[in-house]
């Protein structure tokens, strides 16, 4: 049995962070060990405090053309109406935070940081750390990412498991940055493709790529945590954000097929034509993607979650001025499922759209595969 401490983006009012978060330490737990996940606290926790020796990538390198990258997708944007803000949203997540304590009975975290000069001024102390997965190690977060490059750690293993970048591109000063604390890592693992070739060209490392981490648990034990919703014959969108014109798009499914539209997510203005869900914990939420004829999502997890619940049918949408659509393209790929990319038009009918079912024999055996491998790669290194 070894002590291991992990440090990913936990407490969130995101599903996937959550239930990512919570896989890697349910495994590692199964496995007889002794583990926590590092209470690290960011801008969003109401008692956050603020570091000025760590600061964000994005208040110190934020280089000419990725500002205008940004403001112009900004603007178009707002131009043609998508992605538009709700007026109103039911949940406030400061504080609890909301998705995260419907699991957190399940996970032992360590004692709270309530900002990044608390931890590296008394880290917790374990015998291997592992930096976990989703995007934490995306320079354009708004807060400092540098503790997910373990470099509090005074003494102990260091390992990656499945992290992610979730960006194409790095300035200089990033890359400069990703080198230096890169280079004391014992073994580095990430969840994309496009990572692993940039990662091993940058630190002369060999990087290996596995699977996210809600693949190291059974299907069995999804399906068990999932909440049947009180409804049926329904389709299903999640957003990351609300996003006007996939919801209407679904609308005209939904009319073409006559099933009802269920909208999950905790922003949305008045429902217009549909079921508005603002307040599902994260097993109510696996409960409408397994129960769901179709989802619509433009979400990473709400992808890997409707391929490990088996759901109906499920397709996936990248927005043209997305820089984070690589990760959703590698997996698509890896389990054979290009049809389920949305085109950039949402033309596609219903009727089309019904025509593509997955095949779910063959991609039960890619997902023992890639649980098989993953589970390997961690046993063996940590």
């Amino acid at each position: 049995m070894k002590r291991i401490g992990i440090i990913t983006i936990h407490n969130s009012p995101n599903y996937g962070a959550c239930l990512q978060s919570f896989a890697l330490y349910e495994y590692l737990r199964q496995c007889g060990h002794d583990v926590e996940i590092i209470d690290l606290h960011r801008p969003a926790h109401a008692d956050y405090i603020e570091s000025k020796r760590f600061t964000p990538f994005t208040h110190r390198f934020e280089n000419g053309f990725r500002k205008m990258k940004r403001i112009f997708k900004t603007y178009i944007k707002r131009l043609i109406g998508r992605g538009e803000k709700a007026e109103t949203c039911n949940t406030d997540f400061h504080g609890t935070l909301g998705l995260f304590s419907s699991i957190n009975g399940a996970i032992r975290l360590s004692r709270p940081f309530r900002g990044i000069d608390e931890l590296y001024s008394n880290p917790p102390q374990y015998d291997t750390y592992i930096t976990g997965s989703d995007q934490v190690w995306n320079p354009t977060q708004s807060y400092c990412i540098e503790p997910y490059f373990l470099t509090f750690v005074k003494s102990g293993r260091k390992i990656s498991y499945a992290s992610s970048i979730g960006i194409e591109k790095l300035t200089k000063s990033e890359k400069r940055k990703f080198k230096k604390w890169l280079s004391c890592y014992d073994t580095i693992s990430v969840r994309e493709a496009t990572a692993q070739k940039f990662l091993e060209q940058l630190t002369g490392k060999d990087v290996a790529c596995v699977a996210d981490p809600t693949f190291l648990l059974d299907r069995d034990s999804w399906k068990e945590m999932a909440v049947k919703p009180g409804i049926d014959d329904y389709i299903l969108v999640f957003t990351l954000g609300y996003e006007k014109h996939i919801v209407d798009y679904a609308l005209g499914l939904s009319e073409e097929s006559g099933k009802k539209l269920v909208v999950l997510g905790v922003e949305q203005p008045a429902p217009e034509g549909y079921i508005a869900v603002t307040d599902a914990t994260a097993q109510q939420w696996l409960g409408y993607i397994a129960n769901a004829d179709m989802v619509i999502t433009d979400s990473f997890h709400c992808t890997v979650f409707s391929i490990i619940l088996q759901a109906k049918r499920f397709f996936t949408y990248i927005s043209p001025w997305s820089d984070r659509g690589s990760r959703i393209v590698d997996l698509l790929s890896r389990f054979g499922l290009e049809e389920n990319l949305l085109d950039i038009q949402l033309t596609q009918s219903y009727e089309t759209l019904e025509m593509i079912a997955p095949a779910y024999d063959r991609i039960k055996h890619v997902f023992n595969e890639e649980q098989s491998g993953s589970r390997e790669f961690l046993i063996e290194n940590i």
